[in-house]
């Protein structure tokens, strides 16, 4: 059992079972996809749309589902919203694979109303980044995971990204936290790969490590990341299935190179902004424009975020085509 009550003052006694974190861990790998919210032109959340995507996403034989992560624009969403669309995620899922809820929350008591909500729909693990905007100090980022925890039980993979979060949990925190059964999976979402190199070194193989941008995806996984979450595994689920695959269990590099450079269009447009100051167009609204493109009828972003450019749409139909997947 983690290590809060003697770390935390005054937190909740840890009244939960242990959890076979073994077998937890061993079944964190793979292809996990993220979810968009699907809104209505009025909009609303359109739980229909949500299914769909869904549905999409399971019949491309995903391993795993990371909903309401910040692809799900859960900031942009109410509380109640939030816990409806994960109900119907979880109920379109039906156990088929396992589905770590992000409930990404600044409060902790608000992160762990989200995460026993998550519980009791079915989820088998929580999503958690740091505590953002306001920047707490590193105690009480660790200990805010430790509180989650010890309240929930859930297994929590972390989700690191310092560009959205302004902090990064080190390798060093993460060896810590797994040692205290606080985390179980990491997802790196940082274009540096010997952040998954020193977080595989300090933790172990038996610590699931996730690549978590597009950019290192190859690479990551080819030198020993066990799983990829990113926005490749929502535009293109079945080629991702497919990459990893070739690299974890088929160990054939030359296919899965060839596959890779197959993609690299689709990536330079999700990730085009990363080198502009206007930061246009942004990758969740890639993302969402291949979903309509693929006929999934998500809709437009909540403001302030907006759809790309119509250029930019052709540019996207005309990789998708060569793809083969329109």
């Amino acid at each position: 059992m983690n290590k809060i009550s003697s770390a935390v003052p005054g937190s909740l006694d840890a009244t939960n079972v242990a959890l076979d974190t073994t077998r937890d861990r061993a079944r964190i790998a793979g292809v996990y996809a993220p979810t968009v919210t699907a809104f209505a032109s009025d909009g609303s959340v359109d739980l229909e749309g949500i299914r769909r995507f869904t549905r999409f996403l399971l019949d491309q034989h995903v391993h795993g589902l990371t909903p309401l992560g910040s692809s799900g624009e859960p900031i942009a969403l109410s509380l109640d919203e939030r816990k409806r669309i994960l109900e119907v995620i979880a109920e379109e899922t039906a156990g088929q694979v396992p589905i770590f809820a992000g409930v990404m929350e600044y409060g902790t008591d608000s992160t762990i109303d989200l995460a026993l909500h998550a519980k009791a729909v079915g989820c088998d693990g929580l999503m958690l980044t740091v505590p953002y905007l306001l920047r707490p100090p590193r105690r009480d980022v660790m200990n805010h995971f430790r509180r989650v925890r010890d309240r929930v039980g859930l297994p929590i993979m972390l989700y690191n990204v310092p560009i959205l979060t302004g902090y990064e949990v080190t390798p060093d925190d993460i060896r810590q936290l797994a040692e205290e059964d606080v985390l179980h999976a990491v997802k790196w979402s940082h274009a540096e790969i010997s952040r998954i190199h020193d977080t595989r070194a300090l933790c172990g193989p038996s610590f699931p490590v996730f690549a978590g941008v597009d950019l290192i995806a190859y690479s990551a996984l080819a030198a020993g990341a066990d799983g990829w979450i990113g926005g490749l595994p929502m535009m293109v689920p079945e080629l991702a299935v497919r990459l990893y695959h070739l690299l974890k269990e088929k160990k054939d590099l030359v296919a899965a190179q060839q596959l890779w450079s197959r993609l690299q269009p689709l990536v330079a447009i999700e990730c085009r902004a990363l080198q502009k100051a206007d930061n246009d167009p942004h990758w969740l609204a890639v993302c969402r424009e291949v979903a309509d493109l693929r006929g999934l009828q998500v809709g437009v972003p909540r403001l302030p975020l907006s759809r790309v450019l119509p250029e930019v749409r052709e540019e996207l139909r005309a990789v998708l085509v060569e793809l083969a997947v329109l």
